[in-house]
């Protein structure tokens, strides 16, 4: 009869120095618990997040077969590699840094990290190990793939803030955005521009033409904007008709420039598209003095203002084709002024 006591075989892929981290089975161990722990094992290696195991120096004491795939391995022994020879300086610096911080503070961490390698995306989850002396020894990592769910929300926050007709940013992007520069502005002591363009007669080519050919109106007035400012100006549709364009740093105070190269552009789409009607655009520009204590808001609504005085001057006059533009400067007061000579009827 043989006396001897069983001994563990150890799995495929894990190192001797790994087998104390993971449950163990003895001799007065009964079948149920060995039983469990075959299955725990097989749980592991057939898992479809990456899981592995790290000593205190960031070398690896086990990894399951999916993180064998993902670093190019196949049944090699794992055991001292370093982390760092399979992951750039700057990645192996931050896991060192999670790595302490579990061991510092005994308490898992989680943090979201995407590989350099492929650009995917990884949910990871660091918790300590304990030794039999109650010292924290290893720490195990859990890195579970997101990358579709990453790519889901980034399409939910795009068409949060974005304009599905034109592809410009909607109001809620733009307040967003517009904010976060403004704050940047009052800090480095620069001025902005707004300029707001409202589509004139909307409402009269849908009711003639129908809301397609509306629909149509909008995206090219749009398209006429993005041709007319840089790509560092930030554009929007606010609203039904309503257009801004923030210009960063404006590169010319006098608003003759702006309002003139929408104009040319205007003309260019009016002469190459036998639409039946002529767009028209009424333009208001606020400019703000870089020690005003102005917002977005204020900055949208001084432009509007202006914009509106010259839809109903427009209209007084019965010019029917062509942009025009009011535009105003914001002082350090806060008030807003508008001079007579700087009204301009684009034809």
């Amino acid at each position: 009869m043989n006396n001897k006591p069983k001994t563990r075989k150890q799995p495929e892929g894990v190192s001797a120095e790994t087998v104390q981290y993971m449950p163990q089975t003895s001799s007065a161990k009964s079948g149920e618990s060995e039983r469990r722990d075959a299955l725990y094992r097989l749980l592991v290696e057939s898992s479809d997040d990456a899981i592995y195991l790290v000593d205190r120096e960031c070398k690896y004491l086990y990894m399951n077969r999916r993180h064998q795939e993902r670093l190019g391995l196949s049944g090699e022994e794992v055991a001292g590699l370093q982390y760092s020879r399979f992951h750039s300086l700057s990645e192996t610096r931050y896991f060192v840094c999670k790595v302490n911080e579990v061991v510092r503070t005994g308490k898992s961490a989680h943090h979201v990290h995407r590989s350099l390698r492929d650009g995917r995306y990884f949910l990871r989850t660091l918790s300590p190990i304990m030794g039999q002396g109650g010292e924290i020894e290893a720490v195990s990592v859990i890195s579970k793939d997101i990358s579709q769910l990453k790519m889901t929300e980034k399409r939910l926050h795009s068409l949060s803030v974005t304009d599905e007709l034109t592809g410009l940013l909607n109001r809620r992007g733009f307040l967003s955005l517009a904010g976060q520069q403004v704050k940047i502005s009052h800090r480095l002591k620069k001025g902005m521009s707004l300029l707001s363009a409202d589509l004139d007669d909307l409402k009269k080519i849908n009711d003639t033409f129908g809301h397609q050919e509306g629909d149509g109106a909008i995206i090219e007035t749009a398209n006429i904007l993005r041709e007319s400012f840089r790509k560092a100006d930030i554009i929007a549709r606010i609203g039904g008709d309503e257009f801004v364009v923030l210009l960063i740093e404006p590169a010319y105070d006098d608003p003759d420039v702006y309002a003139s190269r929408v104009r040319r552009i205007l003309e260019i789409h009016n002469a190459e598209n036998n639409r039946g009607y002529r767009l028209s655009l009424s333009l208001g520009m606020a400019s703000c003095d870089p020690d005003s204590s102005y917002s977005i808001h204020d900055l949208i609504a001084e432009a509007d203002k202006l914009m509106y005085e010259q839809k109903r001057k427009k209209k007084r006059s019965k010019v029917q084709a062509g942009p025009l533009t009011c535009h105003g400067e914001m002082r350090a007061d806060h008030s807003l002024s508008c001079r007579e000579n700087d009204f301009f009827v684009l034809a």
